[in-house]
């Protein structure tokens, strides 16, 4: 059976019904954009593997490895972008069995700071919804600290704007 690839849509459409204005950037390994409505945590992202695999020890090492180091990079972009005091990542798949991160920063101003998300109210947790600009705004700042982590790190990335961050 063929291997399965999923696109940029597909991903978004299984997690949380995202479109096009919360993507930020595609890497080798995954695609990273913010969630539509978990911005409660500023700066909440998804990365998402493109090729199936239910669990991180299902991928072939070499994917595995490269995906993890990604997965990193996204994680320090968001906390470069956003400046939380804590960052959470976070790897489940029970709604949607396929290798993807939730990554949340949380602040100071955080409700359960010592707590999981998800002893929250998941209203409260998805009742903030940002307006195009601050999307716009959000990725921009995220996509620009990918951007020098990619130059660093020698790590190519495609921006929602198509351009290109290359080594």
């Amino acid at each position: 059976m063929p291997e399965k690839v999923y696109s940029l849509k597909e991903c978004m459409k299984h997690v949380d019904e995202a479109d096009m204005r919360h993507f930020v950037a595609e890497l080798e390994t995954g695609y990273l954009w913010l969630s539509r409505n978990r911005q409660y945590f500023r700066g909440y992202c998804f990365f998402a593997a493109k090729r199936q695999a239910r669990e991180l020890h299902e991928m072939p090492s070499d994917v595995r490895n490269r995906h993890l180091i990604e997965m990193s990079l996204v994680t320090e972009a968001v906390q470069l972008a956003c400046n939380p005091k804590k960052m959470n990542v976070a790897f489940f798949g029970n709604l949607w069995a396929h290798v993807h991160w939730n990554i949340i920063p949380r602040y100071g101003n955080d409700p359960l700071p010592e707590d999981s998300i998800w002893t929250l109210d998941r209203k409260l947790i998805e009742s903030y919804f940002l307006s195009n600009v601050e999307l716009e705004q959000l990725a921009a700042d995220i996509q620009k600290a990918l951007t020098s982590l990619a130059k660093r790190d020698r790590i190519e990335i495609k921006l929602a704007d198509g351009k290109a961050a290359t080594s």
